[in-house]
């Protein structure tokens, strides 16, 4: 009998404690304009793939640049992000890398750019996010410039 007294006190100890705390504004309670602030948006993330093949009949001047990127959906399933711009950027030896060219992603996320290096070039694909999805960049993919 005695630990049930003990139990009761504790639990209304506990209460008046709570109550105490909620008056002088301690245990506020939070609301929904409050719990979610603009920097703190949840963004999914975005993953971006990046090929290259040599542009048929061309002597191997000319290549594709694919890509593709991809995201995770509802449920978690993977898929293509389409209407998102991806941009190509390339350097050279001993440069910067400068932004050579953007483009939008099909409906299944595909996008493709077509180059012809006049040296050995570096590109990379990126990707600088939007309201719902993270930014990425593909691997660097290095093409030798044709041979004359």
């Amino acid at each position: 009998m005695r630990s049930f007294r003990v139990s009761m006190l504790a639990r209304a100890g506990s209460a008046i404690a709570a109550a105490g705390l909620a008056t002088a504004g301690v245990l506020a309670p939070v609301t929904a304009a409050g719990a979610a602030t603009p920097d703190h948006v949840h963004k999914a993330p975005t993953h971006l793939w990046i090929r290259h093949h040599p542009v048929p009949k061309t002597g191997h001047k000319s290549d594709v640049i694919k890509g593709l990127l991809l995201t995770r959906g509802h449920r978690g399933h993977v898929r293509g992000l389409a209407g998102a711009t991806v941009y190509l950027d390339s350097r050279t030896a001993h440069a910067k890398w400068s932004q050579v060219g953007s483009a939008s992603t099909g409906k299944h996320g595909i996008v493709s750019f077509t180059v012809t290096p006049a040296a050995r070039t570096a590109y990379v694909l990126v990707f600088k996010g939007d309201a719902t999805h993270r930014r990425s960049h593909s691997a660097v993919i290095v093409l030798r410039a044709p041979k004359a």
